[in-house]
C-alpha cells in the first residue's frame, strides 16, 4: 500500500502565510536589537554658509576690545580692561537663509560644540537666540529670546554636547522684554543668531577663542516607540489574518454589530439606556421644540455621514443667560414664556437641515449636519444676534450664550464634551457671545 501525503510522518506542507510570518519574525527580532546610533539623526552646521560677526560691550557702556585674529577660522581675541563692571565680548553666527528663515531645532534634541579657548577665564556663554511673533520685534534684534547655558572652557577643546532640555532663557532678557511667565520657556523653532560670548565673571587679560565646529543631534525615534510599533505592526498582521479567516461572517454580521454599537453610544449620550425610543414622545411638552429623543436619529445620520463621508458635522449648545434670575425675579410663569418664545423664535430660523431641540432646563441644542465649524459659528451668531434683538416678554430683556463644536473623531460624547466647554468659555467671556472648541 502506497502511503498518501496525508500519512503519519509526512510533513505539513509550509504555506506563504507560514512563510510571510517567520520573516517578519525575523525582522522584528532584527529591529528590537538595532544599535541606539542608528536611530539617530546628525546633522553638522556648515559655519562658512553664514556671516558672522564680533562685538563687545561698548553699548552698554564697557571699554572691551575685540578683533578676529583670522575671521575664516572664526578665531578672536578679547581684550578685558580691569576694573570694569559687567564686560564681556562675544562672536555671533548669523543663521537665516535668503528667505528670512532662522534654523529650526525642534526636530533635534542636543547641539555639540568644539571651540579651542586661551586665558584665564573657567567658563563661557552659549546662546541660542530664538525668534517668535509673540514677542519679536522687526527694529529690536534683542527681542528674540536668549536661550543661554554657561559651559566649562575644559570641556570644549574636544567638543560638549547640550542637550536642549538644559538650556535656560537669560533672566535679565524676561525681566527687560516683560516676558509672561507661560512664555518664559526655552523655544527652538526660528533660531535667528548663535553666539559665544565670554563668561559671566570673565578675568580682566586677554582671551582668544576659536569655534571650530557645531553638531546638531536628535533622536529619529526612541527604543520605546520602536516597540510600539513593532507591537502594532504584529497587531495589525494578526487581525488582517483574523479578518481574511472570518471575512465570509463578518460581512453579514457587520452591518447589525455597527449599527447596534452606534444606538449604544446614542442612547448612552442621551441618558435613555433603559427606554425604549418608540414609546416617547419627539418633542418638548412645554416649548413644542424637539426633544433629545426628537433629534436621535439626527445624531445617528451626522455621525454616520462623518465616518463614510467625511460630512463635517457640528453642535450649537446654547444656554439663557440669568435664566434663574429671571425665575427668581419674575416667576416660573415669566420664565415658561421665555423659553416658549425663545423656541419659537429660533425653530422658525434654523436652516431647513438643522435640527434644534430643548437639551433641559433652559438649555437648547442645534444639530448641524454638513456644517463645518466655521459655518456653525455663523449660525450660532445669527441666531444670538436675533434673540438679542427680539423681545420675549415686556420686563425682561432675554440673551443667550453659545458654544459650538464640529466633529473631529467618530465620538459623539467627545463632541458634546468640546461644545459644553466652549458654552463654559462663553459665559466666562461675559455672556451674550459664542466660543468655538476645534
Amino acid at each position: 500500500m502506497i502511503p498518501d501525503a496525508s500519512s503519519k510522518g509526512v510533513p505539513a506542507r509550509i504555506t506563504k502565510t507560514d512563510m510571510t510570518l517567520v520573516l517578519f519574525a525575523l525582522l522584528s527580532l532584527t529591529l528590537i536589537f538595532v544599535p541606539s546610533q542608528w536611530l539617530t539623526r546628525s546633522k553638522a552646521i556648515d559655519m562658512s554658509d553664514y556671516r558672522s560677526i564680533v562685538f563687545n560691550d561698548h553699548d552698554s557702556g564697557g571699554s572691551s576690545t575685540v578683533s578676529w585674529l583670522d575671521k575664516e577660522s572664526l578665531t578672536w581675541r578679547c581684550i578685558i580692561p580691569p576694573n570694569t563692571a559687567n564686560p564681556y565680548c562675544g562672536f555671533q553666527l548669523v543663521i537665516i537663509d535668503d528667505k528670512g528663515r532662522g534654523l529650526n531645532l525642534d526636530k533635534y534634541s542636543a547641539i555639540k560644540i568644539w571651540v579651542k579657548y586661551e586665558g584665564s577665564d573657567e567658563y563661557l556663554r552659549f546662546f541660542l537666540r530664538n525668534r517668535n511673533p509673540a514677542y519679536f520685534q522687526v527694529d529690536d534684534l534683542t527681542s528674540t529670546k536668549y536661550n543661554s547655558v554657561e559651559l566649562q572652557v575644559k570641556d570644549l577643546l574636544h567638543g560638549k554636547r547640550i542637550n536642549l532640555k538644559d538650556f535656560q532663557v537669560a533672566q535679565w532678557w524676561l525681566v527687560q522684554k516683560k516676558i509672561p511667565i507661560e512664555m518664559s520657556h526655552p523655544e527652538f523653532s526660528d533660531i535667528l543668531f548663535l553666539e559665544l560670548h565670554t563668561g559671566s565673571s570673565v578675568a580682566p587679560g586677554e582671551h582668544t577663542v576659536s569655534l571650530t565646529r557645531i553638531e546638531l543631534s536628535g533622536i529619529l525615534f526612541s527604543k520605546e516607540q520602536l516597540y510600539r510599533a513593532i507591537v502594532i505592526i504584529w497587531s495589525a498582521v494578526i487581525l488582517l489574518l483574523l479578518v481574511y479567516r472570518l471575512l465570509s461572517l463578518r460581512r453579514t454580521l457587520v452591518a447589525t454589530i455597527h449599527y447596534q454599537a452606534e444606538l449604544v453610544s446614542i442612547n448612552r449620550l442621551l441618558n435613555l439606556q433603559n427606554k425604549k425610543f418608540e414609546d416617547l414622545a419627539k418633542t418638548d411638552a412645554l416649548t413644542g421644540a424637539l426633544n433629545r429623543v426628537g433629534i436621535r436619529e439626527a445624531l445617528y445620520e451626522g455621525l454616520n455621514d462623518w465616518k463614510n463621508k467625511r460630512q463635517p458635522f457640528s453642535f450649537v449648545l446654547l444656554d439663557i443667560d440669568y435664566f434663574k434670575k429671571i425665575n427668581d425675579t419674575y416667576g416660573h410663569d415669566v420664565g415658561d414664556e421665555i423659553l416658549k418664545g425663545l423656541a419659537s423664535l429660533f425653530s422658525g430660523a434654523v436652516r431647513k437641515t438643522d435640527f434644534f431641540a430643548r437639551w433641559g432646563g433652559e438649555e437648547f441644542i442645534l444639530v448641524c449636519a454638513n456644517t463645518d465649524l466655521e459655518q456653525a459659528v455663523v449660525v450660532a451668531e445669527l441666531l444670538r444676534k436675533k434673540l438679542a434683538e427680539a423681545s420675549l416678554h415686556p420686563d425682561v430683556k432675554v440673551t443667550a450664550s453659545f458654544g459650538v463644536a464640529s466633529m473631529t473623531e467618530a465620538n459623539l460624547d467627545l463632541l458634546f464634551k468640546q461644545a459644553d466647554e466652549a458654552l463654559f468659555e462663553a459665559k466666562a467671556d461675559g455672556r451674550n457671545c459664542v466660543a468655538s472648541k476645534a
